[in-house]
């Protein structure tokens, strides 16, 4: 897991405060949570879409995971999606929808469903078969030889899966790093070039090309799972773009950009929020403010023992600055209520900004976060009560949010829930539940490129190239400057309706903002305001 910061004292600009989300694939085990179940919609206004995964043996779970995070994804298509495991298919499935996606993670070697097959070859609706396993389609079993109907068909030859490393995937010029967790590729052979289009290629480690995204007629292939890993500079962005082709819905190419200032309240420092507020004015450009309600150290960790309490008020110094900025384009969000929860230690101080506030957390001595499982009274009606007195706080000291941040992004499906029936959007990313093979639940976490609308009904407006951290967490994860954030931005050119999202926390030095946000300019990225309207 990727840790963030290190815990930073008390809201002052010269000591540290932790804050961030979790990233890639949580490996801690989960408890008590009920997965999503599948073939839940997303809103019923797009594209009907099949999606078909493995989930046999012991690690079949993952096709659920992998499956989920696909759901999601369309959602930026307003796709209706019905999720289903490949082993359930039904004769005519293929016909009832109009796109068909397979996540083939689960090696098999044996004959393809009949039934399947027919369908396949019959509809002309798009197909995109990701993954392994296309030897069940390509070969004969009998002998595993190639199979000339399908090369006359598609166009192109499966020549084997290789294991050896393919550390990259070009797309429009521009180099994507590969999964680290999935280095392995499936090989082609393009046998006739006016049939089989390639897309993208990968890099094995002498440099050769390797197709990697093909399409002949209504049939893609991708050759390998880029739903494993969604992070940053990902070639996952590959596969997220080109859903717009597979799909065949053709967004407007606009490359916007948007950030926040993080873990903004009462407590924090004000000579320090007016120096950064004279640099927002200057940018000249929208932005949000993460706003906590409500100041809380319930154990005195930051006050010499003695616990305090400090509200958002109307009439307070910092509530005056941060209204200044709003007048030269300052949003608000909520940003929890407290960011923390009374008598935890959930997992670091108990104190807001350092804490987890919908979701019970421990942290061993090294640092390494376990999701241990929701917290006492979890459901929808006690995460909507939390929030909106945390809402009701900020409207009480004349601010109006717009949207909502999740603390460290981590809540509960059914908080997630809640958060969708109060706010238009959320600025964080979606942390998705499954149960494995042992009935434990795990969680993995999506990065999307766009705007997307996930399976618990919340708008997300996706933060994408990471945060300021001039510091870094000791060997585990580098410093973040503002050259590496503009390099991920450079990827993500490569995603035609792409967001450049990112967080600045308040207590930091502003010439790292301004580098970032003319650098952003520079890259051709629009600054936009956020709303619940846009897509």
């Amino acid at each position: 897991m990727n840790i963030q910061t290190p815990i930073r004292k008390r809201w002052s600009p010269t000591v540290w405060i932790q804050c961030g989300c979790l990233t890639a694939l949580i490996l801690a085990a989960v408890l008590l949570l009920t997965p999503p179940a599948g073939g839940i919609d997303t809103v019923p206004a797009g594209p009907s879409v099949l999606v078909l995964y493995d989930n046999e043996g012991q690690y079949g779970w993952l096709g659920e995971i992998y499956s989920a995070k696909l759901q999601n994804l369309l959602g930026h298509f307003e796709a209706r999606v019905v999720r289903k495991p490949f082993s359930k298919y039904l004769a005519g499935d293929l016909q009832g929808h109009d796109a068909t996606f397979y996540l083939a993670s689960v090696w098999n070697e044996t004959p393809l469903p009949g039934i399947f097959q027919t369908d396949l070859e019959a509809t002309t609706r798009p197909f995109v078969w990701l993954g392994v396993n296309l030897w069940r389609y390509a070969w004969n079993l009998t002998d595993y030889s190639y199979k000339p109907a399908f090369e006359a068909r598609y166009g192109f030859r499966f020549l084997s899966y290789s294991g050896a490393k393919h550390p990259s995937v070009v797309y429009k010029e521009t180099k994507l790093q590969k999964d680290q967790f999935d280095l392995g590729l499936s090989r082609l052979e393009i046998l006739d070039p006016a049939k089989a289009k390639i897309h993208a290629t990968a890099l094995d480690e002498e440099g050769k090309s390797w197709p990697y995204a093909v399409q002949s007629g209504n049939f893609w292939f991708v050759a390998d799972m880029p739903m494993i890993s969604t992070s940053f500079e990902n070639r996952s962005l590959a596969f997220q773009d080109l859903l717009h082709d597979m799909l065949g819905i053709f967004h407007e190419e606009r490359r916007r950009a948007y950030f926040r200032i993080e873990d903004v309240a009462a407590v924090s420092d004000l000579p320090t929020l007016k120096t950064l507020g004279n640099t927002l004015d200057a940018l000249d450009v929208p932005f949000t403010i993460s706003l906590i309600p409500e100041y809380r150290d319930w154990s005195g960790v930051y006050n010499d023992g003695v616990p305090e309490t400090v509200r958002v008020t109307k009439n307070s110094p910092v509530t005056a600055e941060v209204k200044r900025w709003t007048t030269f384009g300052g949003q608000i969000l909520q940003h929890g209520t407290t960011h923390q929860i009374d008598g935890l230690l959930n997992p670091y101080s108990g104190d807001s900004g350092d804490d987890y506030e919908f979701y019970r957390v421990t942290a061993d001595e090294f640092g390494f976060l376990s999701l241990v499982g929701p917290l006492p009274g979890n459901s929808i009606a006690n995460a909507k009560k939390r929030v909106n007195r945390g809402k009701k706080l900020l409207l009480n000291a004349g601010f109006t949010p717009v949207g909502w941040l999740t603390p460290h992004y981590l809540s509960t499906p059914e908080g997630y829930k809640a958060f969708a029936s109060i706010y238009p959007f959320a600025c964080d990313r979606s942390i998705l539940f499954f149960k494995d093979s042992q009935s434990v639940t795990q969680a993995s976490e999506l990065n999307s490129p766009y705007i997307y609308r996930d399976t618990y009904g919340l708008k997300r407006i996706p933060e994408t190239i990471g945060y300021i951290d001039p510091w870094g967490w000791y060997e585990i994860q580098p410093p973040s400057l503002p050259n590496d954030l503009l390099q991920r931005a450079k990827a993500l050119k490569v995603v035609r309706d792409g967001w450049a999202g990112f967080y600045f926390h308040w207590y930091l030095d502003p010439q790292f903002l301004r580098e970032t946000v003319e650098g952003l300019k520079a890259l051709g990225y629009e600054f936009t305001p956020l709303n619940g309207t846009l897509n």
